[in-house]
């Protein structure tokens, strides 16, 4: 889930607006699948859902998993994560989060892949005093990649001022064995866990978007990652993981 730095209060919404609009879900029940459904009512600030939708799947939702949510809201794709309300009577329910997000065209495919990588986390200020050997390097699996980006499972919630060197383990591909990306957003996920997306720097620009000290106090075979590089990356995920694509 990719979005800009705006967001849409859901108290501020217009909610009658979304009644008979498509809905698309993604849950940990079913991993890998996008479930469509309709929004047949709104009771408060919590959308009824169509349980006939995705040939039966929706009602087979369990009770308090989380979900993912795609919508359209005054002609915008937007997104939010809540949690699943199953009721002894009555509709599926959704509760509306408390802010929305509008969502961003991405310029390179995503594909879901579920694969241990080892990454640092630093910040611009204390990476003056914590050289390279010294960073914590932790174990962690990934939701899905881009050539862009990936988004990765962390234990702790990662704010949006640090950055981090990734190692993905792809040696087929003709990538630098370590990128550097910032962190774009976190945000709750599975297994008391946080969705933690991270946008790959790459060489072209890494002068303009990172701080000076981060530059000075980091190796520059760091920044080896180009634009070709980002290329043979996206190459490389759509010729092993096309079968795995999230449709936008």
């Amino acid at each position: 889930m990719k979005t800009d730095n705006a967001v849409i209060y859901s108290a501020e919404m217009d909610c009658s607006e979304l009644v008979g609009r498509q809905v698309k879900m993604k849950t940990n029940q079913f991993p890998g699948k996008v479930l469509t459904t309709r929004i047949v009512g709104v009771n408060g600030a919590k959308l009824l859902m169509d349980r006939s939708g995705s040939s039966g799947l929706v009602a087979d939702l369990i009770h308090n998993q989380d979900v993912e949510v795609h919508l359209s809201y005054k002609g915008e794709p937007v997104v939010f994560c809540s949690k699943i309300a199953v009721p002894h009577k009555g509709k599926l329910q959704i509760p509306l989060a408390e802010t929305v997000f509008p969502v961003v065209h991405r310029e390179f495919q995503r594909v879901e892949i579920e694969k241990g990588i080892k990454l640092a986390c630093f910040d611009s200020t204390h990476i003056t005093v914590v050289r390279l050997n010294r960073l914590r390097w932790i174990e962690t699996n990934t939701i899905n990649i881009s050539a862009g980006g990936v988004l990765v499972e962390m234990p702790i919630h990662i704010s949006e001022d640090y950055y981090m060197i990734v190692h993905l383990g792809f040696v087929e591909a003709s990538i630098p064995e370590l990128i550097v990306g910032r962190v774009r957003h976190c945000r709750p996920g599975r297994n008391n866990h946080f969705n933690t997306g991270v946008e790959f720097i790459v060489k072209e620009n890494y002068q303009r978007v990172l701080p000076r000290s981060m530059i000075r106090n980091l190796p520059i075979r760091l920044f080896d990652f180009d634009e070709s590089s980002r290329l043979s990356l996206n190459k490389f995920l759509l010729e092993n993981y096309k079968q795995n694509t999230i449709q936008e």
